[in-house]
């Protein structure tokens, strides 16, 4: 024990210090001759640490730990992680002694720290190019920048509602925030147009979904943005575009954006009419169920309006 590289320290059933190796010496500042015989707390506990390491190190004396990580402060005041071991030693059923080996984690953890602090920055700077890009819609056309907000919420709503983990909701919110980006490829002319449009007007408009996909797809987001953003438009029964994909060929995140889509464009006023409320929102979508849209999906979306008060405003 005297020659291992990592601290080793034995503590007597009452919890007073019996021994400590060279490395534990060495790691603490603490000599031998200052802390054997010594009771909790120990002097490298930090003083907010204290009520909490007392109660682990009850649980520790008996039982042991595996790789239980703890931070203290070295007797020069730097602080140092390692990783906790320890196993109790009994002799005719009475606790004799515990062992507890020590690995020192410092390195490691200033690298987690450090990748957490990356990680944040990156959630910055994807924040603001979200925001940039549903920004350069607004410049064009305001009724698209409202409308993908208020798709965003509704989305939201409805993945919680389907219990979907936390980390493709923040991906559903992302696309439905920008799902109409492909927009500012479209004559602003055509998209405030108060009549209804041509044949050929409403061609142009079902190209936004492509020409958003074309836009994001080089970026990198945490999940497959650029193409949830190209299918909010299929429909189940292959009725959609740009594709025409069918049913199990639509990704579900995508599935979950036509339907706030139709949802939030039928209850909005528009160019070329005046909100239709969502009571008849609801109606659409219903009558639709199983046909165009995710009939799970549909029964979601219905229930947080309906049970749940979910509101745009």
């Amino acid at each position: 024990m005297e020659n291992s590289a990592n601290p080793i320290i034995v503590f007597n059933a009452d919890a007073s210090i019996r021994y400590v190796n060279k490395a534990h010496e060495k790691i603490t500042g603490f000599k031998s001759s200052e802390i054997l015989g010594k009771k909790p707390p120990f002097p490298w506990w930090p003083k907010e640490m204290e009520n909490k390491n007392s109660k682990k190190f009850k649980i520790f004396l008996k039982k042991g730990l595996n790789k239980y990580e703890l931070f203290f402060n070295n007797k020069k005041g730097e602080k140092l992680w390692v990783e906790i071991s320890g196993k109790p030693v009994f002799s005719n059923g009475k606790l004799n002694y515990t062992i507890s080996n020590w690995v020192d984690v410092t390195d490691r953890k200033v690298m987690e720290d450090n990748l957490k602090v990356s990680y944040h920055k990156l959630q910055k700077i994807l924040e603001g190019t979200i925001h940039t890009l549903a920004g350069i819609v607004e410049i064009k056309d305001p009724y698209t920048s409202s409308h993908q907000k208020r798709v965003s919420k509704l989305a939201v709503a409805i993945s919680n509602e389907l219990g979907i983990e936390s980390k493709i909701i923040e991906g559903i919110r992302i696309a439905a925030n920008i799902h109409d980006i492909g927009k500012i490829n479209i004559p602003a002319s055509i998209l405030s147009k108060p009549g209804k449009l041509s044949n050929i007007e409403f061609d142009m408009i079902k190209t936004h979904s492509q020409s958003g996909y074309e836009m994001i797809k080089e970026i990198e987001f945490p999940m497959p943005i650029a193409e949830i953003i190209l299918q909010h438009h299929e429909k189940l029964d292959g009725s959609g575009y740009p594709r025409g994909l069918k049913d199990k060929d639509i990704m579900f995140e995508a599935k979950i954006l036509t339907v706030t889509d139709v949802v939030e464009a039928m209850s909005s006023d528009r160019p070329y009419r005046p909100a239709l409320g969502l009571d008849k929102a609801i109606e659409e979508i219903k009558k639709n169920k199983g046909i165009l849209h995710d009939p799970g999906i549909v029964d979601a979306c219905i229930k947080v309006i309906t049970k749940k008060g979910f509101r745009f405003d």
